[in-house]
């Protein structure tokens, strides 16, 4: 087997995990698989920054990354293997939110929003996966949230609700 297969077949298993992928038709998975993208970042690589407009999506494969908010030393988030970074860019244009770095030598598969929807375009039932998987991935973080409000905290109050929406 060629490294390229190797890869591809890699690619696949970890699509078939992806919770906003799992569940859909192994045909449709394997067009997937076939468009992302190998990546490897270094240790202290920035991979985007707060304000880019960066159109793709990252599972990590192997390494660390983390998300820092602009002057802010400490990171808001760390991602470890097998972790799937920035997934609502691949349906919608937004701005990065915080900037992502490699803190260790890191290896992604990258989707880019251009090959996901053509993706969606061959195998339009991805839409309904994949936004089911958001609205659940979004009502867990609330969840979690709101199981630490404080209700004493009058600046926390405009911050719940995102399930409202």
């Amino acid at each position: 087997m060629s490294a390229e297969t190797s890869e591809y077949q890699e690619n696949l298993e970890i699509v078939r995990e992806v919770a906003y992928f799992s569940g859909l038709e192994l045909e449709a998975q394997k067009l997937l698989a076939y468009l992302c993208v190998r990546e490897n970042f270094a240790q202290g690589t920035t991979v985007f920054n707060t304000g880019d407009i960066d159109k793709s999506a990252y599972f990590i494969i192997k390494g660390r990354m983390e998300a820092f908010l602009d002057n802010v030393e400490k990171p808001v988030q760390i991602f470890k293997e097998n972790d799937f970074v920035g997934a609502l860019t691949l349906i919608g244009e937004s701005k990065r939110l915080f900037t992502l770095k490699a803190v260790t030598d890191t290896v992604c598969i990258r989707l880019t929003q251009d090959k996901f929807e053509k993706a969606r375009g061959q195998f339009p039932e991805i839409n309904n996966k994949f936004l089911k998987a958001a609205v659940d991935k979004i009502s867990g973080r609330e969840e979690r949230f709101l199981s630490k409000y404080d209700i004493n905290c009058e600046g926390c109050k405009s911050a719940i609700g995102l399930t409202l929406i």
